[in-house]
């Protein structure tokens, strides 16, 4: 069929595909995929099969992964495929179903459902806080610092802990001596190992909190700006295997 343009330019050893090219393979990537799930949906009634999930290290790791055992029970036919990821996932280009990012952002063209609200708390382990007083105290200039912006909108390493000041009306020299990383959940390692304190999103960290591996340094709490939010193409939300896991993702953010 002549279709008015070419698709592959002739190299010396290889055909490489044209702009026009490349722009027809990714839509008939994109319209293979999604008959590929069509089959799958079809085929699966019974909810068996796979199902792709993109999720930040940090939630996967705090959060999601003691709680699998119940989705396992209640659904042990259906297949869980992980795309570890802080960053933004593409539904065009990545095999992801859904994906539960933690952020800010909006996304008119997708779907978009809001699972839980954050809160940020400084904490550390309990023998770093016996070896200095409350953040108000005179001890807060010898504190050390830890520092992370994993999948946060804004790359700063030093927001969380201007937000947190800003709420609570404290001015802390966070930018003294610190460790940075974009990883929360090593972050979160380093404080449990005694390094310092760490500023910390409480819905991950209330399990540490409770059994009392990490102890707050101050009663504050700042609503974090952000949030975790479960997104997906807007095709992918009737079915059945998105419903099961989307539905028993809200009841255990409820």
């Amino acid at each position: 069929m002549h279709i008015g343009f070419r698709l592959f330019i002739r190299m010396t050893r290889k055909l490489a595909l044209t702009e026009e090219g490349k722009r027809l393979l990714a839509t008939l990537s994109h319209s293979l995929r999604a008959i590929n799930d069509e089959i799958e949906d079809i085929r699966d009634q019974d909810l068996r099969g796979t199902l792709h999930i993109g999720i930040a290290p940090t939630l996967a790791h705090l959060w999601l992964m003691p709680r699998l055992p119940r989705f396992q029970t209640q659904w042990p036919g259906l297949n869980l495929q992980f795309r570890v990821r802080a960053g933004v996932m593409d539904f065009n280009e990545e095999r992801v179903d859904l994906a539960i990012y933690y952020g800010a952002t909006r996304y008119p063209d997708l779907y978009q459902q809001r699972l839980m609200a954050e809160s940020l708390l400084p904490v550390c382990s309990p023998r770093y806080r016996q070896q200095y007083r409350p953040l108000s105290g005179g001890d807060r200039a010898a504190l050390v610092w830890i520092h992370a912006c994993e999948s946060t909108d804004v790359q700063d390493q030093f927001a969380e802990w201007r937000l947190w000041c800003q709420h609570s009306g404290q001015a802390l020299p966070f930018d003294g001596r610190y460790y940075a990383v974009n990883n929360h959940s090593l972050a979160i390692e380093m404080a449990l190992n005694g390094l310092g304190v760490v500023m910390g999103r409480k819905t991950l960290i209330q399990p540490l909190l409770d059994a009392g591996r990490l102890v707050a340094l101050s009663e504050n709490e700042a609503p974090s700006p952000f949030g975790y939010d479960l997104i997906c193409p807007q095709e992918n939300r009737s079915r059945p295997r998105f419903r099961a896991f989307s539905e028993w993702l809200a009841a255990e953010c409820a």
